[in-house]
């Protein structure tokens, strides 16, 4: 229900029940009044009959008065009240009384007559209802004009939601000096703000990234050429020579050792490759096993002191998680020495009731984690956090950089060890 509408019905609702209460007070009051005015009548009559006045005097002055009824015969008790057509009897509770006439010693019935003061009574209440029925129009007029001028915004803030589905954030209505509304308005401003700054990164990211694909393309395509194409072309030059030559021994000896060092190197180059674009071995070798079997591999080709710890229960493998993981290790690494210029990494895996908990430290030269040119390194890597539904913190300074991640992990059964992450 419209706000509008909610608010018609409420004042409608208030109106009514405050006119019900009021028609019930003068209900009572005018009650009250009926019966006092019955009582001074009757009192009147008495005066009157006791009097000097004739019958005729008498039945015309009881005759002429408002508030009174000169009945014809004595009330009987099924007619001691007045016909069910009149309101009398809801006003008049008085019964009918005996009036004797002093001079003559005849009596008369008299009865209160109430019709008077019920034509007041509804005179009064048409007035009041006039006057609530008036009050009524005006209120709701008002208050509706009131509320869908000061409401405007927030359909303008309605509309400004739903043209954020199609990617326009900005909100074209004015101020209002409601404390609530402008509140939601500073809200959606803020939100809109954060969710174009997101966008324009999203889109930097998304360029960035494609220009890293390219560059990893063409080093792959350099690696293939340069590396595996070279080696394969050694590989089938040594076949021709061996086939012109196969009447000298030493010749195909020697040439058989150096295609079988040729075809060690295509299987390592292979291997490189393969372990660059998916960790195969995550499947046989387990989470724990492959990082650390990749921090060897590191340190082979760098002049680091790598220290390693690890202490982790067996927990049950998941390849999505696995591979996150795995990969905020490398991009760690590869962060260390670009950047870093340390000399002494360490390297700590654990685990806790519910978590997989990995360290890594260095003494390096340090940066400004929170800097608003964070490298495409960083952002992968809490990508891949929230991919593992992890949370990594860095901490950085002169002295070096400190990386925690904490992922979720569900805890290998101590009788099963068929399928565990080590």
């Amino acid at each position: 229900m419209l706000a509008s509408n909610r608010i018609t019905l409420t004042v409608v609702m208030i109106f009514t029940g405050v006119f019900s209460v009021l028609s019930v007070v003068m209900f009572m009051q005018a009650r009250a009044d009926v019966q006092k005015e019955g009582r001074a009548a009757f009192s009147q009559a008495q005066t009157l009959a006791a009097s000097d006045i004739s019958l005729e005097t008498l039945k015309l002055l009881l005759q002429s008065n408002r508030d009174l009824v000169l009945l014809s015969e004595p009330p009987t008790p099924h007619s001691a009240q007045l016909p069910s057509w009149s309101f009398n009897h809801i006003f008049t509770p008085i019964p009918p009384q005996a009036v004797q006439h002093a001079l003559s010693g005849e009596t008369l019935w008299i009865a209160a007559n109430a019709d008077a003061e019920l034509d007041e009574i509804a005179t009064t209440v048409i007035q009041v209802l006039s006057i609530f029925f008036v009050a009524l129009l005006v209120t709701l007029f008002s208050l509706r004009y009131a509320v869908n001028s000061r409401l405007r915004p927030l359909a303008k803030l309605c509309d400004g939601l739903d043209s954020m589905t199609t990617g326009h954030y900005q909100y074209s209505g004015d101020a209002t000096d409601i404390a609530e509304i402008q509140t939601l308005i500073d809200h959606y401003n803020s939100l809109t703000q954060s969710l174009q700054h997101k966008e324009n990164q999203v889109v930097s990211l998304r360029k960035r990234v494609a220009a890293i694909q390219e560059q990893e393309r063409q080093s792959l395509a350099r690696e293939l050429h340069d590396n595996l194409g070279q080696l394969i072309t050694g590989i089938t030059v040594q076949t021709y020579m061996l086939s012109q030559q196969r009447e000298h021994p030493e010749f195909v000896a020697k040439a058989c050792e150096q295609i079988q060092q040729q075809c060690n190197a295509v299987h390592q180059g292979m291997k490189e490759v393969t372990s660059q674009l998916y960790p195969v071995f995550l499947h046989r070798l387990g989470l724990v096993r492959s990082i650390h079997q990749v921090v060897q591999s590191w340190q082979d080709i760098h002049p680091v002191n790598v220290s390693w710890q690890e202490d982790c229960a067996p927990f049950e493998a998941n390849l999505e998680r696995d591979t996150q993981v795995y990969r905020i290790v490398q991009e760690a690494l590869n962060n260390i020495a670009k950047h870093a210029q340390a000399d002494q990494v360490d390297i700590h895996l654990s685990t806790d009731a519910d978590d997989l908990l990995m360290t890594i430290r260095d003494n390096g030269t340090g940066f400004t984690p929170d800097s608003n040119h964070r490298g495409l390194g960083l952002e992968s890597m809490q990508e891949r956090t929230k991919l593992a539904n992890g949370s990594l913190f860095i901490d950085s300074s002169d002295n070096g950089t400190s990386l925690s991640l904490r992922v979720p992990v569900t805890k290998e059964p101590e009788h099963n060890h068929a399928h565990i992450a080590r």
